[in-house]
């Protein structure tokens, strides 16, 4: 065997063969680099709804802690005769008509929290569908509506519109 042929395989060269070899690793290591962007940018995808989603229950959460706050306030005032007494005297309250208005309150929050937690993904359509015609009997009643006019325009415009169309509409008709 001369040294010239050991030097060749197939026609081609060592130093052929030795390009070849490191063009097709340099191929597969682009391969793997792509691959391995794809699955980064998925990952972190999928982080950055986790985190979201987490925002987002924090702040139903946070608006569920409020409510409670207020009802417990309610309560308590409410469960304390005297002091109940006092309140609606120093503030001029008929003491039923103001435990009306509160309960309506506390029944218009808890449909907002409820729409909250659909729209911040915590509760599925499925389930928030049978929300929705609780609700909605929730919103048949006169205080209710009555209160409802009276602070609707405290409440975001997405939460107006959820119940001026979804569930005020059968209003006119069948209530």
């Amino acid at each position: 065997m001369e040294s010239g042929e050991a030097t060749t395989i197939l026609g081609l060269s060592i130093a052929d063969l030795t390009a070849l070899l490191m063009m097709g690793l340099t191929f597969v290591t682009t391969i793997a680099n792509i691959l391995l962007w794809i699955s980064t940018r998925q990952t972190v995808l999928l982080l950055l709804g986790q985190v979201q989603h987490q925002m987002a229950s924090g702040y139903s959460e946070a608006q569920r802690s409020i409510v409670d706050a207020h009802r417990d306030l309610f309560f308590q005032i409410l469960n304390n005769p005297p002091l109940l007494e006092r309140f609606a005297k120093a503030n001029g309250l008929n003491p039923a008509e103001w435990e009306l208005k509160k309960v309506s309150s506390f029944l218009v929050n808890q449909v907002m929290i409820g729409f909250l937690n659909f729209r911040n993904g915590i509760i599925c359509s499925s389930h928030f569908e049978g929300f929705k015609r609780d609700a909605q009997d929730v919103f048949s009643y006169e205080t209710v509506r009555s209160h409802w006019q009276k602070v609707r325009l405290a409440h975001s415009e997405e939460f107006r519109r959820f119940v001026d169309t979804e569930l005020l509409w059968r209003e006119d008709g069948a209530t």
